[in-house]
């Protein structure tokens, strides 16, 4: 199913057909629905761990970098650097530690195999005045819009590597009547769901709203279930 059907199936559950109008086929333009429908998803990509919960991005950088950033990461759970001829894990460390152990002007440090990282928070209040004094090792997004997170590894790239970030990734909002994720093909039920369980919150109809959530704590413990028996299942090597 695409963000079509959802809509289509949300505005029959739900009767308020004012949340989307026909153009070519029915309800086939949103007038309010996606907005419901996209806070559902985002609801259940945090309130449940499930197959595709852990996400992986890999991201090429250059000589001389040390910070990436990336939206609709909740959590960092690990950075890996890829080279030519090998792969191996960053040590992770806090940022004071990091900063602490590298306290000279960028230009100034050695460039090297990346070693170690760290979550940076990459909201700037005011970031003016950030390079005044010289570059040091920090970093700020000044245009960030709130769903950008990052990381910082020591030492800077000597070299072009392949960072690969493993984490706890949102799904982005969908916006397309064609567009499909995880939530819209393997469980479109629980995503419908949790649309009216939004739309019953926005009316603050409390008794609605829990009937909504026990059907969707229902179903999304049952994935729940399976990955956590993936993950605990032993696993043997075979030759």
């Amino acid at each position: 199913m695409n963000l079509l059907g959802i809509r289509q199936q949300f505005i029959k559950f739900s009767g308020r057909y004012d949340l989307a109008t026909t153009a070519v086929s029915e309800f086939d333009t949103d007038n309010g629905a996606n907005f419901f429908i996209n806070a559902g998803m985002r609801f259940l990509d945090r309130r449940f761990y499930h197959a595709k919960t852990v996400g992986r991005r890999f991201d090429e950088v250059a000589a001389n970098t040390w910070y990436l950033t990336f939206q609709n990461c909740r959590s960092i759970l690990a950075v890996w650097c890829n080279s030519d001829e090998e792969r191996w894990q960053l040590t992770r460390y806090d940022y004071d530690t990091i900063r602490n152990s590298y306290p000279d002007l960028v230009s100034a440090t050695d460039t090297g195999e990346p070693k170690f990282y760290c979550p940076v928070w990459v909201r700037s209040i005011d970031a003016t005045d950030i390079i005044a004094q010289g570059a040091f090792f920090n970093y700020v997004k000044t245009d960030d819009d709130g769903t950008y997170n990052g990381i910082l590894w020591m030492p800077p790239t000597n070299d072009s590597y392949v960072i690969e970030t493993i984490g706890h990734f949102n799904f982005t909002d969908l916006s397309t009547n064609t567009e499909k994720n995880y939530w819209t093909t393997v469980a479109p039920d629980t995503l419908i769901k949790a649309a009216l369980y939004q739309l019953e919150v926005s009316y603050r109809n409390t008794e609605g709203a829990k009937d909504w959530l026990a059907a969707i704590t229902l179903e999304g413990q049952g994935m729940e279930f399976d990955a956590v028996e993936q993950e605990s299942n032993d696993a043997y090597l075979r030759e």
